[in-house]
């Protein structure tokens, strides 16, 4: 086992970050909980960042807790900004001009649906993924997996653990059917390549991370409402295999532009201040 998986802020990681959301999710799960409380049980999953801020401390303290800050505002240039925020919407819209072709045609474009980036829905949702979760995938535990594996393994570790954190979020939905839970955890393994490359080329920005999480969590809704398919039900959703195969081909695209051997050297990656005080004492 690489020393990196026995430092105590990893265990710290995963006891906030994995455990207090499993046992909120698993309430909610099992049980009958209604009104705040069963929003409040839902929202443990903001404890990934939480989780992530306090490992954080414990592997550094103060400096590392203001060392993993400053990497929110590490420079990153616009076209990533841009990137970060525009890719999940063309690989959705994407997915609706293929699939609507090949079933019966798409209707005529809504441009003014893009307000719906401006809606309560879409600023609420900045309050689970994107800020609830990225302190700790992106935030503190990729930096540590790059201490340890080659940036691909390191994605790939991230992208399964990521998946199935969710299952007692989505154990009557998403993960109800193998088929369908093999689907997204291969849908978080590819965004979170993705975000690695991110993570590389914007110096670790982590508000980086947090719009491009925010972006997939919206995107289809947009989409949907931007390019309505024909037929009856003009805003349903694609299928879920149209979306991953989306989602699959940006990737390998994504790869072969930033370089898939860039993603398999270790030497790439140096590791940060923050991470240093902790491998000293152990």
């Amino acid at each position: 086992m690489h020393p990196v998986w026995k430092r105590k802020s990893i265990s710290v990681f995963f006891a906030l970050g994995f455990g207090l959301p499993w046992i909120g999710w698993t309430l909610n799960l099992l049980t009958d909980t209604q009104g705040a409380l069963r929003t409040a049980l839902f929202y443990t999953g903001d404890f990934m960042s939480i989780g992530g801020i306090v490992a954080t401390w414990a592997a550094g303290g103060g400096t590392a807790v203001r060392a993993l800050f400053r990497r929110c505002v590490a420079p990153a240039g616009l076209g990533w900004w841009l990137a970060a925020f525009l890719l999940p919407l063309v690989w959705s819209l994407a997915t609706r001009v293929a699939y609507g072709l090949s079933h019966g045609g798409i209707g005529g474009p809504d441009l003014g649906a893009v307000s719906m980036f401006l809606s309560l829905p879409a600023w609420r949702a900045w309050t689970t993924g994107p800020l609830g979760e990225e302190f700790g995938w992106r935030g503190f535990f990729l930096p540590r997996l790059l201490t340890a594996y080659r940036p691909l393994v390191a994605s790939l570790i991230l992208g399964v653990l990521w998946g199935i954190w969710h299952y007692p979020l989505y154990a009557e939905s998403v993960f109800s059917t193998l088929p369908r839970g093999v689907s997204f955890v291969i849908s978080t393994v590819c965004f979170s390549i993705l975000m690695t490359i991110f993570w590389f080329r914007t110096r670790g920005n982590i508000l980086v991370a947090i719009l491009f999480h925010w972006s997939v969590n919206v995107s289809g809704n947009v989409a949907a409402r931007m390019l309505p398919l024909a037929g009856g039900e003009a805003t349903r959703s694609t299928p879920e295999l149209w979306n991953l195969a989306a989602v699959i081909l940006a990737t390998l695209v994504a790869g072969t532009m930033f370089g898939w051997s860039n993603l398999g050297r270790r030497e790439n990656f140096q590791v940060e201040r923050d991470l240093e005080p902790e491998a000293v004492r152990n």
